[in-house]
Formats: C-alpha cells, structure tokens, sequence
C-alpha cells in the first residue's frame, strides 16, 4: 500500500492543454476500441491482408522476370 501512495505522490505539473490532450486521445482511443470490437472480425481482416500481400508479392516477382 505504501508504494502506490508513493507513485501517486508524484506531481506531474502538466499544464491545462496537456491535459486537454491526455483527454481527448485517451476518449478517442476508447471509441475506436469500441467501435472495432462491435464491428470485431479481426481473423477476417488479418487473412485478407495476407491475401493481398501474397498477390502483391507474387505481382512484383512477377515484373522482376
């Protein structure tokens, strides 16, 4: 218990706009996380970019020749 007393001893000394700007990338952050989440097909997406890589590669091999 003494150690989190002792962290949050600590003054940052940040500024109002400092602040402001903690604040509005911590709110964006949580809105993307949720809008990702709801929309969630993650596999989906990582399998279409390796599909694309694949074609891409396969493309440049291609025009290497």
């Amino acid at each position: 218990m003494l150690m989190k007393s002792i962290i949050f001893a600590i003054p940052l000394n940040l500024g109002i706009a400092t602040w402001s700007v903690i604040g509005i990338s911590s709110l964006g952050f949580v809105i993307m996380f949720g809008i990702s989440s709801a929309m969630g097909d993650f596999q989906g997406l990582v399998s279409t970019t390796l599909d694309n890589d694949k074609k891409s590669r396969a493309n440049r091999q291609k025009a290497a020749k």
